[in-house]
């Protein structure tokens, strides 16, 4: 029998699409009120509106702090704290050689990849410290644990997440708070679509059980993760890939 997560406050970010809003529905499936962040306002207020009075819309520019500030002030004034964090929202940025990369394109990235999900568990350690302890789920990517040819600044700000997920793991268990992340392969995302597009016209297997996954499948890794049916796990960063690096 799964875990009722009624009276749980959780954050989703990337939350108006995707595994974001795979996840911040099965959340709400099982109980917890959900805030959704993102920065497609009419998506995001269209997707809470349909969790049965569990959802709030939080429009959030991961990448802006002065966002980030507000949108766990916001979950305060509404549900009066946070015990579940689930840093979704990322970026990546078309693909080219690492020598290619403006600038603009290698900040705007780690802003939100990275910078964003830092600041924003920083925010929350307090919250949840103060209510006993909470659990952080960051989606990383397969794209972090081994090289994509032109897929440097994604894989490195996927990189950088998991050890920032095993620093806080470490530093924060003393406050019971878990830290986790997912790293999943190809799932049928938008951020995904001109991958997704690839392998499909070119009948390339995409991993060991040839298939693709949905973000469903990552929704219920990370209820798993948020309940206390995973209280002996921290610091992991857990592949949804379908053996995709095997």
């Amino acid at each position: 029998m799964e875990q009722s997560l009624d009276g749980k406050v959780a954050i989703v970010t990337g939350a108006n699409r995707g595994i974001g809003e795979a996840v911040a529905r099965e959340l709400a499936r099982v109980g917890a009120c959900v805030v959704l962040a993102a920065r497609g306002a009419d998506a995001l207020r269209e997707i809470a509106g349909s969790l049965n009075g569990n959802g709030h819309a939080a429009p959030t520019d991961v990448g802006r702090i002065e966002d980030l500030d507000r949108l766990v002030a916001t979950a305060v004034e509404r549900f009066g704290g946070v015990d579940i964090l689930v840093n979704n929202a990322g970026v990546a940025p078309p693909a080219k050689q690492i020598y290619k990369v403006s600038l603009e394109e290698w900040e705007s990235t780690m802003n939100v990849n990275l910078r964003g999900v830092w600041y924003l568990s920083n925010l929350c350690h307090p919250l949840m410290k103060q209510r006993g302890g909470g659990a952080i789920v960051n989606i990383s990517s397969t794209s972090g644990l081994h090289h994509d040819i032109g897929l440097g600044v994604y894989g490195i700000s996927k990189a950088a997440v998991a050890m920032l997920t095993t620093v806080c793991a470490k530093e924060w268990a003393r406050d019971g708070i878990r830290v986790n992340a997912l790293a999943p392969g190809l799932v049928r995302t938008e951020l995904a679509k001109p991958i997704l597009d690839y392998v499909e016209s070119h009948d390339v297997k995409p991993n060991v059980m040839n298939m693709i996954g949905d973000p469903e499948d990552v929704a219920r890794l990370v209820r798993f993760l948020v309940t206390d049916e995973s209280r002996y796990i921290t610091g992991d960063i857990i592949r949804i890939d379908g053996g995709e690096l095997l």
